[in-house]
């Protein structure tokens, strides 16, 4: 120390966590002035290049007045949990589009509404297409219709990656779920194949070699037509 880590903010946002020093069990830090405050807890998710790595969780005690944008923070370690690369609940593939309503986002307005497109879901989790751009620690809430049933739920964005068209592939965590939506989802994944291919598994794999295959036909139709 000092060293800083980023963290989730239980109610919305990420930001850089400056750990200053440690007495005893209590961590002095500093944070964003606008996501922290007594009693909310911080979550940092380390990961190793191979996805393996901990959880953990620091609570806020208490917080003091600093200059600028930060402020002094008392902490806790509440929790550590070991975190590992396997996929531990099933996906099932979809294509549906969902309407998000934004209720934390650090580029958007809060209530704003976009349309996306659902790729996969499971009980915990859900990734979806957008032109938008998100970062971690983003809250949305998600309507939608699976099976002909709507579905409502709140979700956490933990990770974006490029996805082709110009477009972004926004994976999260589900945060606030009834049980019977979560039931629907459960529905959808059982379904699935969870011991398919490595392309199933991983839906980007799948989405790049089928942005190939479309590649090489339309290369292919160019060379056809530019003999004639």
């Amino acid at each position: 120390m000092p060293s800083s880590v980023d963290v989730i903010a239980e109610e919305g946002g990420s930001f850089a966590l400056t750990l200053a020093a440690v007495e005893g069990n209590l961590i002095y830090g500093y944070g964003n002035r606008a996501l922290v405050r007594p009693e909310l807890e911080l979550e940092a998710r380390l990961r190793d290049d191979l996805g393996e790595g901990w959880n953990i969780r620091f609570a806020i005690l208490r917080t003091y007045f600093q200059s600028g944008d930060d402020l002094l923070l008392h902490l806790n370690v509440a929790g550590v949990e070991p975190h590992t690369s396997d996929r531990r609940v099933a996906r099932g593939h979809v294509a549906e589009l969902a309407v998000a309503r934004v209720l934390y986002a650090q580029n958007h307005t809060r209530d704003e509404r976009f349309d996306v497109r659902l790729a996969d879901v499971s009980p915990t989790g859900v990734a979806f297409v957008t032109a938008r751009t998100l970062v971690t620690g983003d809250l949305l809430e998600l309507d939608t219709t699976l099976d002909g049933q709507p579905l409502r739920f709140e979700a956490r964005v933990v990770h974006m990656t490029p996805a082709i068209y110009g477009r972004n592939r926004v994976g999260c965590e589900i945060t606030t779920i009834l049980e019977a939506d979560r039931h629907k989802l459960l529905k959808v994944t059982q379904r699935a194949d969870g011991d398919g291919s490595a392309d199933e598994r991983n839906p980007d794999v799948a989405e790049r070699l089928e942005s190939a295959r479309r590649s090489t036909v339309t290369n292919h139709r160019v060379r056809r037509y530019d003999t004639f």
